[in-house]
């Protein structure tokens, strides 16, 4: 019995300690950020030259995650280039990223092989393939929009080799036929493995359309460079030595976005806790939308003209989800 209490009370304290490592090391890295970031940049011409990347859809909750995303990456990363792909020509989202730190970017959309050039929904995501292209840049690292780095990333460029994609694994260990992430990859861009690449797309894609994991999945099997799950988590209950979390597909829990107890600015200004559960998670999230609102003088439109928050305060409250540890 007395046995059975100590290892309960060690499974407890486990994750605990876990969280509160975590923490620590966020709040030393964002701290000496600039610091660290000023000797990184001194020794090594790839971090100048390198840039990262994200994509960004045609709606307000696309920009949102974005301003949150940049928000970290500026908190976090000695990378200073923020690309910004644009999947339209509006001059609004475009303004809005601009002055979330973005350099917009224009990629050319790609087609699966037969299908019409106007099929827009394939050559979106297909469009990231030009991102082999972007050769004025030594490494790219690719994010998805709804990522929230909680710990820095930069080891990600630091894993790129020319000629390979550099990627965490989709699913924790023990999972059978485990693949690559879709949200988080790095690469050397390189114009002859660009050209390769798409016209194998094309050749390999004439009847059916796959999503892109799946065919640089498929594509780069002999040459992944295989980096933990921790990178880019998706689950809550893989979050204490997690690097960054896909908002959007977390399972177990309510969408960030659609979450009944939102803090207001002013609670969230005072949100300082390890992620001990996935409302520390949340709350944080928050906090850091709010500031990037701030930072990059978007208030107004959240305000007044960002759809989101019209549906923010109009939605219904999600009440099936009771406080969990996030273990």
């Amino acid at each position: 019995s007395t046995q059975s209490t100590g290892d309960s009370a060690k499974t407890t304290a486990e994750p605990r300690l876990a969280a509160q490592v975590q923490f620590q090391l966020h709040q030393l890295q964002t701290h000496f950020r600039e610091s660290r970031c000023d000797d990184v940049t001194q020794r090594s011409d790839d971090v100048i030259k390198s840039a990262w990347l994200t994509f960004v859809r045609d709606h307000d909750l696309a920009v949102v995650q974005a301003v949150v995303l940049g928000q970290m990456l500026d908190n976090l990363s000695c990378v200073r280039t923020r690309l910004a792909a644009v999947a339209s020509s509006n001059d609004k989202v475009r303004e809005l990223l601009t002055k979330a730190g973005y350099t917009v970017v224009e990629l050319p959309g790609i087609t699966c092989g037969g299908l019409p050039s106007n099929a827009g929904h394939v050559t979106l995501d297909h469009a990231l393939l030009n991102a082999w292209n972007l050769t004025q840049f030594s490494k790219i690292v690719y994010i998805d929009s709804a990522t929230f780095p909680f710990l820095s990333l930069d080891d990600v460029f630091e894993s790129v080799e020319s000629g390979w994609i550099s990627a965490p694994y989709n699913s924790p260990p023990g999972v059978v036929g485990m693949s690559m992430s879709g949200g988080l990859f790095g690469l050397t861009p390189n114009t002859q493995t660009f050209s390769e690449l798409v016209q194998h797309f094309r050749d390999r894609t004439y009847y059916s359309c796959p999503t892109l994991p799946s065919f640089l999945d498929r594509y780069f099997s002999n040459h992944w460079i295989k980096l933990p799950h921790s990178l880019h988590v998706r689950n809550v209950k893989n979050a204490n030595n997690a690097k960054s979390f896909d908002m959007r597909a977390l399972s177990g829990v309510p969408n960030v976005w659609e979450w009944e107890d939102k803090p207001t600015r002013q609670r969230a200004d005072h949100v300082t806790s390890p992620l001990y559960t996935w409302q520390d998670l949340y709350n944080t999230w928050w906090r850091e939308l709010y500031r990037g609102l701030e930072r990059a003088d978007l208030w107004h439109w959240w305000h007044y003209e960002s759809q989101v928050y019209r549906n923010f305060l109009h939605s219904d409250p999600i009440k099936d989800f009771r406080a969990v540890d996030i273990w």
